[in-house]
């Protein structure tokens, strides 16, 4: 703090604090914090609402074809059995939802690389739908690379991955099919 002269020239006995510091801000920090805090509320669908009935068809068509997979979020408004990741509360007492993510991706390429003799590599995490059932139940697409193979340009992986308990379930692991193959 420091004197402050008067109109006069002699100095006040008012006191003047130094302008504050502005924190520097980390932009990438700060944008996945924004991806990470994003919340999304959901409606509550009335069976007989014409709006809720075209969703409702719309998010099992693309359910089934997907195999729970692909759902475009971005086009539905009701709360339906699967969520995003990134809309998930608390999926675990014990670890953060990404920390439960990244196991369950890490637990998928491990056992693909040990039944196949593959050396598969996470590069990407790419979506995520959950189903709550006993526990949660992932559909995880995900860009993977083969450090083994002669090629080792990444493709785009699908698993299945069931977390109950401290038990973590590997269901399905294939490359991603493409829209060609689903029809």
């Amino acid at each position: 703090m420091s004197r402050v002269p008067n109109e006069a020239g002699d100095a006040t006995t008012e006191l003047v604090s130094p302008p504050l510091k502005k924190p520097k801000i980390d932009t990438e920090a700060k944008a996945d914090a924004e991806v990470k805090t994003e919340i999304r509320i959901l409606l509550q669908g009335e069976w007989n609402d014409p709006e809720f009935i075209r969703q409702r068809d719309l998010y099992w068509e693309q359910f089934e074809k997907s195999e729970g997979y692909d759902i475009d979020w971005d086009n539905l408004d009701y709360n339906f059995p699967a969520v995003k990741f990134e809309w998930a509360s608390d999926l675990s007492r014990k670890r953060t939802n990404q920390e439960l993510l990244d196991l369950c991706i890490k637990t998928a390429i491990d056992e693909e690389n040990e039944e196949y003799g593959t050396n598969l590599e996470l590069v990407k995490y790419v979506s995520a739908n959950i189903l709550g059932v006993q526990g949660f139940f992932f559909c995880i697409t995900f860009w993977a690379q083969d450090v083994s193979s002669p090629n080792p340009e990444p493709k785009l992986y699908q698993a299945k991955v069931r977390k109950f308990m401290d038990d973590i379930i590997v269901h399905d692991f294939r490359l991603r099919p493409t829209q060609e193959q689903w029809g």
